[in-house]
Parts: structure tokens; sequence; C-alpha cells
């Protein structure tokens, strides 16, 4: 076993487990992010990492005085090897979480550290299995990783500095979802990066947080994390998620409601997404009602061949930093472009190669679009890219 892998883990039990161990840069990171606190407190501090893994973040620090848990008994003997016997604990942290579980008592200044999973238990993990958050009743979220932040304000953290998605921060159903948790923490640094550096995480990438929270009667609201400046590692660019204008408001990214219409007066639709990922991963436009379809009509449809235009060609370096945004847009570009964005789509989608003539024709009428014109594709793709990098 080695300390920044889980080679001891076969693929299912990683991903249901969430068990991905950590770069030893980011490692790094938490320490300098912790620093002061261990330097400057005239308290007893204690540092717990409640999903130690094989003890990475630990390393390096164990002079101090440190507890250590996982629920992986090869872990913990792999911790033993290591670290003082009676300062880990082979558990389920999820479950009857305080402090005299760990040995911890309530006057100490106490410092979370770690990487805790974060799995969805809705997922499915191996032939359509899915995933099981055993933990407190208080503690319970479809995602494992909520689930250990809760747990971090029922340990009344003073101080928190973990990995997490940065996505539950920036949605707001996620962020509302922490509860307790943000109504006692405030963030006071956080350093983005992809989840590239972990090996075997997938190929759709999205960002991941190195957070620093401080306990604070105060908490955070939605709209301190609007306005919050992400660093990004190894870059000098920040991220501030005011400055981001999205789909969300403007175009439906879900099926209709039981009362709405389910058929597309035009014979089309398109799939549902839930963010930029989704959205390059899922299909587009198709003609078959589906239980995941949009109905698309005469007046929307431009909104999606705008979406058509950003899955193909909105593909940045850091694309990884929006993928758990819904989609980016400017509306004002959409609104005064709609023909260009729908003359793109219907000559480039396959879909509209075998569509009926007369559909064809109500889409080019209503939108004015000259059958006999032939617009440069290649030229029309060359706009809408510039167009579209502007969206960063």
């Amino acid at each position: 076993m080695q300390v920044h892998l889980a080679e001891h883990l076969p693929k299912d039990e990683i991903i249901q487990l969430g068990s991905y161990y950590t770069p030893e840069k980011l490692v790094q990171l938490v320490h300098e992010f912790i620093k002061p606190y261990l330097k400057n407190n005239k308290k007893d501090v204690i540092l717990l990492d409640s999903a130690g893994g094989c003890g990475a973040f630990l390393f390096g620090i164990r002079h101090n005085d440190y507890r250590i848990a996982d629920c992986d008994l090869e872990a913990c003997k792999f911790l033993k090897q290591y670290f003082n016997h009676h300062n880990i604990f082979h558990t389920n942290s999820l479950k009857g979480v305080n402090r005299d579980k760990y040995l911890t008592p309530s006057s100490a200044f106490l410092i979370m550290i770690g990487n805790p999973p974060y799995n969805d238990t809705t997922s499915e993990f191996k032939n359509g299995e899915k995933g099981q958050n055993i933990c407190d009743e208080d503690l319970y979220d479809r995602d494992i990783g909520v689930s250990f932040l809760k747990s971090y304000h029922k340990l009344n953290a003073d101080v928190v500095c973990v990995l997490h998605p940065l996505s539950y921060l920036i949605k707001e159903t996620n962020f509302n979802r922490l509860r307790d948790f943000k109504n006692n923490y405030k963030l006071v640094k956080g350093e983005v990066f992809s989840s590239a550096l972990f090996r075997g995480t997938g190929t759709a990438k999205f960002p991941i947080l190195v957070a620093l929270y401080e306990k604070n009667a105060d908490g955070m609201t939605f709209e301190d994390i609007k306005n919050f400046r992400f660093n990004i590692l190894d870059s000098p660019k920040t991220f501030v998620l005011s400055n981001f204008k999205t789909t969300d408001g403007y175009i439906n990214k879900y099926p209709p409601r039981k009362n709405d219409d389910q058929k597309s007066p035009l014979g089309l639709y398109y799939y549902s997404f839930r963010d930029f990922n989704s959205l390059k991963k899922n299909t587009s436009f198709f003609t078959k009602e589906h239980p995941n379809g949009i109905v698309v009509t005469l007046e929307n449809f431009y909104k999606y061949s705008y979406l058509y235009s950003l899955k193909s060609m909105f593909n940045p370096e850091d694309a990884w930093l929006y993928g758990n945004l819904s989609p980016l847009v400017h509306t004002e570009d959409v609104e005064q472009n709609k023909k260009l964005y729908v003359s793109y789509a219907i000559k480039t989608n396959k879909v509209f190669k075998n569509m009926e003539n007369s559909i064809l024709k109500k889409i080019t009428e209503y939108y004015k679009i000259k059958p006999e014109k032939t617009d440069d594709i290649y030229e029309m793709g060359k706009i809408i890219k510039n167009k579209l990098i502007k969206l960063i």
C-alpha cells in the first residue's frame, strides 16, 4: 500500500467508498492553510482526519496531537505501522458522531483535515447497484461528502480544512443542503483544481476545492459564495461565480412536468441536462419522445441551437472549471444572433438531414433564413467560436 494511492481496493469499492487518495501537492496545500492555527493557538490543538485512508494528511505533521479514523480495515492496519495505535479508530465516522468517540475533550481546539469521500449514493457503481450512506439520522444526505461536512459541525470543530467538490457551494440547491454547517462556518480561503489530479475519476472533469472554514456564528450565505474569489491551483487566474451568466432562468433544462405539453409540434426534442458536463456528455437534438426529452418549439428552437453550438465548440483549456455550472450564456448575443445559431444547427446536425421538408420550411421561414443562401459552414463556425470565447 502507498500513502497517496488506493491500490488495495478494487475499482467498484473505490467508487462506492469515494476512496480517491490525495496527491502530495494537495496535502501540502492543506498543511499550508492550517499552519497559522497550529502556530498561534494557545489552547490544546487536536488534528482529526475522520476519513484518513493511509494517513497522507498526517504524515509530516504527526508531531502534533492527532486522531485518525477510517472504515477500511486494511487502511487501518497500514496506519498502525506509522501512527500511535491509541490514536487510530476503525469506525464509520458518520455513526455515533461526538468528540468522546475520538477521545477528544470539549475544551480542545479541533481542526478537521482530509479528503472525505464524495460519492452520490443514488449513482450506480456496479451492475446497477447503488451505494449506501449509513450514518446518523441528522447527518443523512444522498452525497456522503455533504454528510461529512455536517459531521464536522456535530463535532464542534473550530477549523475545517478539507477537499470537496466546488459544486457543494456554487450550486444553490447543494449549498442549502449543508444546513447547520453553512449556518455555523465561514469560508475564508479556497483553492480550486481539476479532478484530473486524481487517478481513475472518469472523463468528465470537474472542479474540486481545497477549502478552509472557520467556525463563525454568522455562518455564510449563498451571496457570500457568489462573490467569493477562489484561487485556481497553479494559475494566476481566480474564479468568482457572480462574474458568469448561465442559462438558468433563460433556457429550460428539464423535461415537461405532468401538466405541460408533452409533445413537440415540430416532433423535435433536446436531451435534458443538469450542468455543462452533462450537456457535453448527452446527445443534443432527437425526434422520438423520451422521458428525458425537453420539448422544442419554433419559439425556443434558437435557444437549443445555441446549446448545440456550445456543446460542439466551447472547449477552453480550463473547461473543467465550468463543468458543474449550468451552461454559460450571453443572452444579448443569443437574442441578437438567433439566425446564426439556427442556421448552424440545421446545416450541421445530422437530425435535420432526415427531417421532413415541411418542418424545415417552418423553421427557416420563422427565423427568416433563405434556403437558397449557401452560408459557409466553416465561417459560421469560426464566428460562433469567437463569440463563445467571450463567455470567459
